[in-house]
């Protein structure tokens, strides 16, 4: 975790960076409620984490404190989390310096107070099959949730006991035989209100159970002038909400940030089978360009945040001559011991260089170029040539992919 990121004692002070953004998990974590927030130093971004949800804002675009936050918030969690940026420009960001993350779509609704209709919601409550009864939080219903969690783990999973729960939340339950089949929950609360979770056994949907739990919660808690804030993440979720009453906002898309370990689990799986992707590639050839050619677009393809990927071959001279690449158009020459490859090719080692502005001597080809790690390609004492790979993003590559890019190196080395 980087040292620079630290979870905020006072809350309160990320208060500007989050300034607009009406979203219920923030409100929770700036006053206090529950949840929390991490920024860097300099408090140019922060995130506030509660359950599954982080939202992410960096008004001035603070790309390394960004970076700082997200490799903090994967090296923390022992789960996925549904990471939100505050915009699309913010969005952008966190997407280019997550590389390949999957994406997807929510549906946030008006936060709206004196839209419900309660006679509407009374009527809700009473349409649902005979066999099922509605009932509030009980002590026998938390236990069965705790003991049971799967889908319905959520209606309690950020509450740590029952008396906080009913200190702070509300919930109503579709039971059939005592059994939970459908709740209505508070995911979260905040000074004020709930943000409501909602969930259906699979074998009890389509019986208006959701809705009756849903209308009754509403009700609940507007007894008690409290808000229940709804969040919906998918379409069905959107038209039960606004059947309630509530009305739609807009999307905006989301991506799942995945733990650290695992990532590397990952990562040890992807190198692995590109390992053996490149040997089967060189295996019956023995001229070295078309091999460089190939493990180029192998490496292009195997990793992400890359836009540079190729070789320099040494000459006669001592030099390096632009060999096979993927990539923009490249420096064709560059003298021993200059920039990182002339730097590798004289020292013999792998560099890697997490910010190529503060190498000295770095040859900017690419100008989007950030981050550079280069491999020697070579037997014993005698260096080939050397495989060199630039990313758009500061601290790209780590010592796994040195390792990776090494072993990629060891093979091609056969072929001199």
């Amino acid at each position: 975790m980087s040292s620079d990121i630290h979870k905020l004692s006072e809350p309160s002070a990320a208060l500007e960076l989050f300034d607009g953004w009406e979203e219920t998990v923030i409100w929770s974590a700036l006053d206090g409620t529950m949840g929390d927030i991490y920024a860097n130093e300099a408090l140019t971004a922060a995130v506030a984490v509660l359950g599954d949800l982080a939202f992410l804002a960096s008004p001035s675009l603070d790309a390394d404190a960004v970076q700082a936050l997200l490799r903090d918030l994967k090296a923390r969690t022992d789960h996925s989390l549904f990471l939100v940026a505050q915009n699309d420009a913010q969005f952008a960001l966190c997407k280019a310096l997550l590389g390949d993350v999957r994406c997807g779509i929510r549906y946030a609704v008006k936060k709206e107070r004196g839209v419900f209709e309660p006679e509407k919601l009374e009527k809700f409550t009473s349409d649902i099959p005979q066999g099922y009864v509605l009932s509030g939080m009980t002590p026998e219903i938390w236990t069965q949730i705790k003991e049971k969690g799967g889908w319905m783990r959520d209606f309690i999973s950020n509450f740590p006991s029952y008396e906080v729960f009913m200190a702070q939340a509300l919930g109503v339950f579709a039971l059939q035989n005592g059994e939970i089949v459908c709740g209505a929950s508070s995911y979260s609360s905040f000074d004020g209100g709930i943000e409501i979770e909602i969930d259906t056994h699979e074998a009890h949907r389509r019986r208006h159970l959701a809705r009756a739990c849903g209308a009754r919660l509403i009700l609940d808690c507007l007894e008690r002038g409290l808000y229940p804030s709804w969040d919906a993440a998918n379409l069905m979720s959107i038209s039960l909400a606004q059947q309630l009453g509530y009305h739609f906002s807009h999307t905006y898309p989301y991506l799942v940030l995945t733990p650290a370990a695992q990532d590397a689990a990952q990562l040890e799986k992807k190198y692995a089978e590109a390992l053996l992707q490149a040997q089967a590639l060189l295996a019956d050839e023995p001229e070295t360009v078309p091999n460089m050619a190939n493990l180029s677009a192998l490496l292009m393809e195997t990793l992400d945040r890359v836009n540079w990927a190729g070789f320099y071959t040494v000459q006669p001279d001592g030099n390096l001559l632009l060999g096979p690449f993927q990539g923009k158009p490249a420096c064709l020459r560059i003298e021993n011991g200059r920039g990182v490859c002339g730097t590798a090719l004289k020292e013999h080692r792998t560099l890697l260089v997490p910010d190529v502005h503060a190498f000295p001597g770095h040859i900017a080809c690419d100008s989007a170029s950030r981050s550079e790690v280069v491999v020697p390609v070579r037997r014993g004492e005698t260096v080939f040539a050397v495989l060199d790979l630039d990313s758009p993003v500061k601290n790209r590559f780590t010592a796994r992919e040195a390792t990776f890019l090494e072993a990629i190196a060891e093979i091609l080395a056969e072929k001199f």
